[in-house]
């Protein structure tokens, strides 16, 4: 418990100062939206490449993508339309809905939802529950604090006030983080900055929290709750073991996890896999999980759990082992050795990160930031080494030819001199010619994960639009920079 408090005190302190201020969009944030935008109408057939899995294991819908945390008439009404109820045995269903899943599961005098979905899902579980059972919510379990499976939570507490919240003890701490840095999670997030809360009025209050596990008892049926640090280091998963089915949050999604996440707080991966042999361990018969197709088949679903959880603990025995070894960790990354019963398995399709970026995360987790390059110690703006490096080139056309003699067969190398050239030439059409040409190419790349093609689109985009002001005779973006956020 004073490690709980202690936690929650630091995560508030600095985030009283600016409580309830309103978030808004800053001139970088309009700067790439003017560029999605321009880029959608000249290259749609690159956006349609890149978002070729965006579902997240479910439908897709670009109206709810970016606005997760709003509940706005249209986003209920698109939740609404593409919802399908999967019943998955008496009294439980597995509700879907674009990107993320909702559990119900009906007792023998009420109702427990496991997860909320995003803002815009929350009504529409107030008007779908009714439907399937008469019986009241009677308790909330709140995996995790992610955006599109926590917001739908003030909806049903609104419809059944006294329903039970329950979640890990370290819940309130990060929903403190989520006001306290929601400018930049908000923006790595892909979400219009201006839904973001800035206050935890918005946020699931549990009633009831625990550390590790809690056993209690429903209407004489018993329901499991675990703490596993995996995504967040808040997470749980749940398991009935009556029905022999348990809730998987979002440590099994059906592709290789999302454990590597570049643009997110840390992750957990060891405690990840583990949480995955925890599961396996108690043979279930169901699995239904967050993002994704339900299983009823208890080999499948051994081995789903087995392999994916094999997959981790590969990544990070592999990662500490080179690292013991010496090697630096962009050597690891790049050369990162993936075994054949990986990439042959459709439940590891690295849909969303590749498994260099989940070794990333397990360098960071144990070496800290520091990537064993001496000069990359001190801290030195990356516009002031590209400008060295294109003098050192001979000048901008130099970096320009050779960035594009790159692009066919070393897209990464041509990608960093595209960065030289943006970073170290601000302001220069060529420069911005090129950033566009480059990351364009790169997102049109067999294969290429979601979650890298969202950081290359959004810097095309801004690329894009500061061309465009160029090429209008107003250079006022120029001026807004953009160093502080690549």
């Amino acid at each position: 418990m004073i490690r709980t408090l202690l936690a929650l005190a630091l995560a508030l302190a600095p985030a009283a100062l600016h409580a309830g201020a309103p978030l808004a969009p800053n001139a970088d944030d309009l700067l790439v939206q003017r560029g999605r935008m321009l880029i959608a109408r000249e290259h749609g057939e690159v956006l349609r490449h890149v978002f070729r899995k965006d579902g997240f294991g479910g439908p897709a819908s670009n109206l709810i993508a970016g606005s997760m945390l709003s509940d706005a008439p249209e986003l209920v009404a698109e939740a609404r339309a593409k919802m399908t109820v999967e019943p998955q045995g008496r009294g439980l269903w597995l509700l879907r809905f674009p990107y993320v899943n909702v559990a119900v599961i009906e007792t023998r005098r009420g109702v427990v939802v496991f997860d909320t979905g995003y803002a815009a899902i929350g009504p529409v579980l107030v008007e779908t529950i009714p439907t399937l059972t008469a019986k009241p919510v009677t308790h909330i379990v709140v995996s995790h604090i992610h955006n599109d499976h926590a917001y739908g939570w003030p909806a049903l507490k609104r419809r059944w006030p006294r329903a039970k919240t329950i979640a890990s003890d370290l819940f309130p701490a990060m929903a403190a983080r989520e006001v306290r840095l929601g400018g930049i999670i908000g923006r790595l997030n892909n979400q219009k900055i201006e839904t973001w809360p800035t206050t935890p009025d918005r946020l699931p209050r549990p009633d009831i929290m625990f550390r590790d596990h809690l056993a209690l008892t429903i209407d004489g049926e018993r329901f499991d709750l675990f703490h596993a640090p995996g995504e967040t280091e808040e997470q749980v998963w749940m398991a009935m073991p009556a029905r022999r089915a348990i809730f998987t949050a979002d440590y099994f999604q059906g592709f290789l996890p999302n454990a590597g996440n570049g643009k997110r707080i840390l992750r957990h991966v060891d405690e990840w896999a583990a949480a995955l042999r925890a599961m396996a361990a108690l043979k279930p018969a169901r699995l239904l999980p967050m993002h994704g197709a339900a299983m009823d088949d208890p080999a499948r679903i051994a081995e789903a759990l087995g392999i994916t959880a094999e997959a981790l603990e590969y990544v990070s025995a592999e990662t500490v082992r080179r690292l013991n070894a010496g090697e630096r960790r962009d050597a690891i990354a790049a050369h990162f050795a993936w075994p054949e019963r990986f990439a042959a398995s459709p439940l590891l399709d690295p849909q969303y990160n590749r498994p260099e970026d989940i070794s990333r995360m397990v360098s960071l987790r144990w070496t800290g930031w520091w990537d064993g390059l001496p000069s990359h110690f001190a801290a030195l703006r990356f516009e002031d080494e590209a400008a060295e490096a294109l003098r050192m080139a001979g000048g901008l056309d130099a970096v320009d030819r050779r960035a594009r003699e790159l692009l066919a067969r070393d897209p990464r190398l041509a990608a960093r001199l595209a960065d030289w050239a943006y970073f170290g030439a601000p302001g220069d059409p060529r420069a911005l010619r090129l950033t566009v040409d480059v990351y364009l190419a790169r997102l049109a790349e067999e294969g290429m994960p979601l979650q890298e093609s969202t950081i290359y689109l959004e810097h095309a985009a801004r690329a894009r639009a500061r061309l465009a002001a160029i090429e209008a005779g107003d250079d006022t973006d120029q001026k807004t920079g953009n160093g502080s956020r690549p």
